[in-house]
């Protein structure tokens, strides 16, 4: 029997890098373990051009949007496979026009891990009623089980 396939998101948050850490303890130790981000693809300026009044942005502002995105998923794959001690050449970044759930959704049906760990933190129930949460979106939309850890922050 081959060792368990085991996706970890993360945005480089504290609920994120919590879930790592005690998914590890918890999973088998012989686990392959892949790090996974998502950042926003690069947003076309001509996509909400319109009229008289032309782009939103330039394409210069869109390029600094994207390499902005680009650098912070650098940095939570980094932050994330430090505090767990997983070589980051054990990582994916992927670049989505998606939103976060939808781009992990596609990724679970195309890399099909045997589990995928998220991290949850306490947002409150009105941000949940009214945005919902990226677990909220998954636990109905990916074939593998879900292994969520909840993050309280301290008061």
């Amino acid at each position: 029997m081959s060792p368990p396939r085991v996706m970890i998101a993360t945005d480089g948050s504290d609920a994120a890098l919590e879930a790592a850490t005690v998914s590890l303890r918890l999973l088998h130790p012989d686990a392959t373990i892949t790090l996974v981000t998502i950042a926003e693809a690069r947003h076309d300026p001509m996509e909400d051009a319109g009229g008289f009044e032309g782009p939103v942005m330039t394409d210069e502002e869109a390029d600094a949007e994207h390499e902005a995105s680009m650098a912070h998923a650098r940095t939570a794959l980094l932050a994330t496979a430090e505090a767990v001690g997983i070589p980051i050449a054990d990582a994916k970044l992927v670049s989505s026009v998606s939103t976060v759930d939808r781009a992990l959704r596609d990724l679970v049906r195309d890399e099909q891990p045997d589990v995928l760990v998220l991290g949850s933190a306490d947002e409150g129930w009105f941000h949940r009623f009214l945005h919902g949460s990226v677990e909220d979106k998954l636990l109905h939309h990916v074939s593998c089980p879900i292994l969520i850890v909840g993050h309280h922050r301290e008061h």
